[in-house]
């Protein structure tokens, strides 16, 4: 199972469309300028779970890496407070992937082959976390994933790769559901055609590739997408072609920054379409509200986590904590530090240690149901845990939690209120958007 480090980085290298450029770096991790925070237990007593997490912690993406350490770093503080697992507290130690897939696999190295941590979580992207993976396989070191999406993640058959979130095809699956639920729920709507814009990155690419899919699955006219390269300072032309398309319905996925470009770029092209769902991604991160406010009213977002559906103690906990509500991404990422404490409070009741071969042989057999082992509700639109094996349309997957769903969401009055599924909506679907 064991690969060499240097085929690994060459064969990554060699993957379209995954990351820009290797760069340089040593498997130490020693010419990476970032610096790690440390999360948990104050100093090291020799008995501590150390878990290693890379984030973009600085660049573009910052806000995002922000979001998912406070949501790993309230349930730690939790089980910490309590008294740890049974008798170890955890440590958390940081790693800034800088949003960029060489230095994610740096970081990777120095986590395991240097801070000696007992399993890895990360990475937010999926063009990161695809590296970082193959890392964690070559030294056979369990990886979660709360957040990154693309399908091909639990796809390549790794034993140490598993991951909580929905995947791509999971993610669209549920936003064409609602579109046709709404076809025939509403009178009024119309969603007898979408268009996709996405970045031109793998996820992207995945993202088109699902629209089309479930589209003609439901009998709904796919009539293209627009991509662009994420970071792109103009948006303007992509707007007015996908403009020109005139889809019933716009199909959006983008990064923060990008989704608060292209909402500005809608208004000043004078394009609005009658409805945009996006999958959540930059569209939930506080950021995007404070920088389009109002442009965002009517926009319909699915999202992970929505405040007011479950867990309302956790969500006040959060709030007072950090001073804004959990989102898709720290809700996810807190739920997920919560699987590894079960994971790791499971291991000690049995009286053996946590190593990465426990961890790995722990969270293939886990399944949670309903609450935590601190009695905590799981607080996702869904009861259920577990790292399961399947296929679909002729992909793989291994390690994945099949029982993810989304809620689908519409922004009012910068509140994301549930509009789908129907038996949790706290409003009807405002159509077509105002964006005022």
């Amino acid at each position: 199972m064991k690969k060499n480090v240097m085929a690994i980085l060459l064969s990554v290298c060699m993957a379209g469309g995954l990351f820009a450029g290797c760069g340089s770096g040593n498997s130490s991790g020693g010419e990476n300028k970032s610096q790690s925070t440390v999360a948990g237990a104050d100093k090291s007593t020799g008995n501590d779970i150390v878990v290693g997490a890379i984030y973009p912690m600085t660049g573009d993406l910052a806000d995002s890496g922000k979001t998912m350490q406070q949501g790993i770093d309230m349930a730690v503080e939790e089980i910490n407070e309590a008294g740890g697992v049974n008798g170890h507290h955890i440590k958390v130690i940081y790693g800034d992937s800088q949003g960029d897939s060489a230095t994610g696999m740096s970081e990777a190295e120095r986590l395991i082959t240097q801070e000696k941590v007992d399993m890895l979580m990360g990475c937010y992207q999926s063009g990161v976390t695809v590296t970082v993976a193959q890392i964690a396989e070559q030294y056979q070191v369990p990886l979660i994933t709360a957040n990154a999406t693309s399908d091909a993640l639990t796809s390549n058959g790794y034993e140490y790769f598993f991951r909580l979130a929905p995947t791509n095809m999971m993610f669209v699956r549920d936003m064409i559901q609602y579109i046709v639920d709404e076809s025939e729920k509403n009178a009024d709507f119309a969603g007898k055609s979408i268009a996709v814009f996405a970045d031109n990155s793998e996820v992207g690419q995945q993202t088109c590739k699902w629209a089309k899919y479930w589209a003609e699955e439901n009998s709904i006219e796919y009539k293209g997408e627009i991509t662009y390269t994420s970071g792109a300072a103009d948006l303007s032309s992509e707007v007015l072609e996908l403009k020109s398309m005139n889809p019933d319905v716009v199909v959006a996925d983008c990064y923060v920054s990008d989704a608060i470009l292209f909402t500005k770029t809608l208004k000043e092209q004078g394009y609005e379409p009658p409805m945009i769902i996006c999958k959540g991604n930059g569209f939930t991160e506080s950021a995007y509200m404070e920088s389009v406010g109002a442009q965002a009213n009517g926009v319909v977002v699915a999202t992970e986590f929505v405040v007011g559906t479950k867990g309302e103690d956790i969500c006040a906990k959060y709030k007072e904590k950090y001073g804004e509500d959990f989102n898709g991404h720290s809700a996810e990422a807190y739920t997920t530090a919560w699987v590894w404490i079960d994971a790791f409070k499971a291991i000690t009741d049995n009286g053996d240690e946590v190593t990465a071969e426990n961890i790995q042989k722990e969270l293939t057999d886990i399944e949670i149901s309903g609450s935590f082992s601190n009695g905590n509700e799981i607080i996702l639109p869904y009861d259920k845990i577990s790292f399961d094996e399947s296929e679909f349309d002729g992909t793989p997957y291994l390690n994945q939690n099949l029982n993810a769903t989304l809620t689908v969401t519409q922004i009012k009055d910068g509140a994301y209120i549930p509009i789908w599924p129907y038996d949790i909506a706290q409003s009807e679907l405002q159509y077509p958007a105002s964006y005022k």
